[in-house]
């Protein structure tokens, strides 16, 4: 049995990053949708290349899920300098996700066609239908954007390409783009060419990650704590010699646990200090948040370790104070990884506390009935090789994340030296 259906992706990626801002994925899905008619009216492409240029036509944009008090899209799509999102949204995708090779695409979008000439891109084509799927969008928001009437006479083979223009028209003339797009028909049909294509595992895998580390738009600790999470809780299932089927659907349990944080106030998620009631309140909602985002998408396994993470043996834990004669050992492991990394992730406000403080909370917790003694155990007695094995592969998981920030700047000072 898959863990996702190839189907199901794209819904799984609408309702998570729907929840950081709609106006954004309701933008990428009307541009993808216009990429997908172009491409296939111009021919040249096969199925699964259409596909995969949909696809980040739909993600054209994901730099800006980062744009706190965002207004009308069109505002940063308009700008005088567009591109800090469209770098961010270029390095998220080359490096955490499976269409990273031709993440350029998205880096050049807002490039002025008349500069296609100096980065010699070997997809400029799709970056020119691309550029002006995301400009016609634009134009039919004209009365909350600073595109005029006369844009498209105005400024053919200068901010747009004209080609790509004309395909627009002759694509629009073929299957009616505009008034599917009015009608909301654009969605079942971009929905269609989801469940006509068959992902490789390799590929929704990379997906499902990627959503992770998009939890970043809102808190960088989340996704080192989700790494860990997932780090700990596959190298104890190791150890406690958990089956194959069991180990990875642990894996994507772990992985998916706290996508529901994408909802949660940034105050409360980054908070310096103890939660109030009200804050954990708030807080706790990420659970149902989680499971509200992954129901009928993955496997009922995978789900029911993602969000049971924070019940309790004795009866105690949340969100529906399940007990142990309803846990599997699958969600009692995820559930004791996920209070390690916890416990040994540093914030804002604190350092990772002492391995024996750590030893000390995860045996009291085990002795009082709240957590499984037989994980705790086990992990006390590999207690040093796992934090020395998960310190060894941090670089692989969290460095990779890291390096975004580091070449975002160098990047934009090139790009805006070619179109200042």
């Amino acid at each position: 049995m898959s863990i996702i259906e190839s189907q199901n992706v794209n819904e799984i990626i609408r309702r998570t990053l729907g929840i950081i801002n709609p106006k954004i994925i309701v933008h990428g899905e009307i541009v993808g949708y216009m990429l997908y008619k172009m491409l296939e009216c111009d021919g040249r492409y096969d199925e699964q290349e259409i596909l995969d240029y949909t696809m980040l036509g739909v993600l054209h944009d994901i730099g800006l899920y980062r744009e706190e008090g965002l207004g009308n899209v069109a505002d940063f799509e308009t700008a005088a300098s567009p591109w800090s999102h469209s770098i961010y949204g270029f390095l998220f995708l080359k490096y955490l996700s499976p269409i990273g090779d031709r993440a350029e695409i998205v880096l050049y979008h807002h490039l002025p066609y008349n500069r296609y000439e100096m980065v010699k891109s070997k997809y400029s084509h799709i970056t020119e239908c691309l550029a002006l799927a995301d400009k016609m969008d634009n134009f039919m928001r004209c009365k909350e954007t600073k595109i005029k009437e006369d844009y498209f006479s105005k400024y053919r083979n200068i901010h747009f390409s004209g080609d790509a223009l004309d395909l627009f028209y002759k694509a629009e003339k073929k299957y009616g783009i505009t008034a599917k797009l009015a009608n909301g028909e654009y969605r079942d049909e971009l929905g269609g060419i989801m469940s006509r294509s068959i992902f490789s595992e390799t590929y929704k895998k990379g997906f499902l990650e990627m959503l992770v580390y998009s939890i970043d738009f809102r808190s960088e600790h989340t996704v080192v704590h989700t790494m860990s999470t997932v780090n700990f809780a596959m190298q104890l299932g190791r150890l406690m010699k958990v089956g194959a089927k069991n180990l990875r659907n642990m894996y994507y349990g772990a992985l998916l646990h706290d996508l529901g944080k994408v909802a949660i106030p940034l105050d409360i998620l980054e908070s310096p200090g103890r939660l109030g009631e009200e804050e954990m309140r708030v807080m706790r909602a990420h659970v149902r948040i989680t499971e509200m985002i992954l129901s009928g998408l993955v496997d009922e396994d995978v789900l029911q370790i993602a969000v049971r993470h924070h019940e309790k043996l004795d009866g105690t834990g949340y969100h529906k104070g399940l007990s142990e004669k309803d846990l599997t050992l699958p969600q009692q492991i995820v559930a004791v990884a996920d209070i390690l990394s916890a416990l040994y992730g540093k914030r804002s406000y604190k350092d990772s506390f002492d391995s024996s403080k750590i030893r000390r909370i995860l045996q009291e917790d085990a002795g009082n009935g709240k957590i499984s003694r037989q994980a705790v155990d086990c992990l006390m007695a590999h207690y040093d090789a796992m934090i020395r094995e998960y310190e060894e592969q941090k670089d692989e998981t969290i460095g990779l994340y890291l390096r975004i920030k580091q070449q975002h700047e160098e990047i934009k000072k090139k790009l805006e030296g070619i179109a200042p």
